[in-house]
């Protein structure tokens, strides 16, 4: 088995970080959080999963920017324009070729976002629902922004 390598170790803290903050003092595990402290929570767990994430996969492969650059574009329209819904979100998202990453890294990131998000989010509310859906595709669009260096 090979050492850790850097970007491996920055992966694993931004997770561990996240996850830290998520159990300790995130708000959708508080029962006096208000709508505004939870849509926060739910925008910044899906910034940081499209950033790793998008960073990851453009890593693996750069031919895949362009499906990226649309995917972010796309979304900055429909958030722009506030019309974002589950069924919109997720069409976007499973247009990505992400389904073939194959690095270790790869999968670590995106599985640990994805476990990150489904144990603080989980069933504590409906994510494809207004307002979170909103709140979840401009945490991505953002992600994806700074992961495309744009």
């Amino acid at each position: 088995m090979n050492p850790p390598k850097f970007g491996d170790l920055l992966i694993l803290s931004v997770c561990a970080a996240l996850l830290c903050g998520s159990i300790t003092g995130c708000a959708l595990f508080s029962k006096t959080s208000t709508d505004d402290q939870k849509l926060a929570d739910v925008r910044n767990l899906a910034y940081a999963a499209a950033s790793i994430g998008t960073a990851e996969a453009l890593l693996e492969n750069p031919a895949w920017r362009p499906s990226f650059t649309a995917a972010q574009s796309r979304l900055d329209q429909l958030v722009t324009q506030r019309v974002i819904t589950g069924d919109l979100l997720r069409n976007i998202l499973t247009s990505l070729p992400v389904r073939e990453l194959k690095s270790e890294r790869a999968r670590i990131a995106i599985e640990s976002a994805t476990v990150l998000f489904d144990a603080s989010v989980g069933t504590r509310l409906d994510i494809e629902q207004e307002p979170y859906v909103l709140a979840a595709a401009t945490g991505i669009r953002d992600g994806m922004k700074v992961a495309l260096g744009r």
